[in-house]
């Protein structure tokens, strides 16, 4: 990560800096076995904006959030999604070499 990055897990703290105007840089996601976390690594100028919303400061446009959160939880998915089809190809593909 570099520096003027900033990542974070929580869903709406990543709506939140979206409305804000924020750049998205990625998402990672980290786990197995059915279980999989995500974090969301922002450009910068995002740590003022992420000390607001810690402190109960954030305020935001409320139709704004509800879009940002629905197009964030749908790239969210949508990488899960991506690194589920990976781990299958792979299973397939070690399951098919022990035979």
């Amino acid at each position: 990560m570099h520096t003027s990055e900033i990542s974070i897990s929580d869903l709406y703290e990543g709506a939140y800096l979206l409305c804000r105007g924020f750049q998205l840089k990625r998402i990672t996601v980290i786990g197995n076995n059915g279980k999989k976390l995500c974090s969301f690594a922002f450009g910068e100028g995002a740590r003022q904006a992420v000390e607001e919303y810690r402190q109960g400061r954030a305020t935001a446009n409320v139709a704004l959030l509800k879009f940002t959160m629905n197009n964030l939880k749908d790239e969210m998915f949508k990488k899960i999604r991506e690194i589920e089809n990976k781990e299958r190809k792979a299973c397939s593909v070690s399951g098919r070499h022990r035979r």
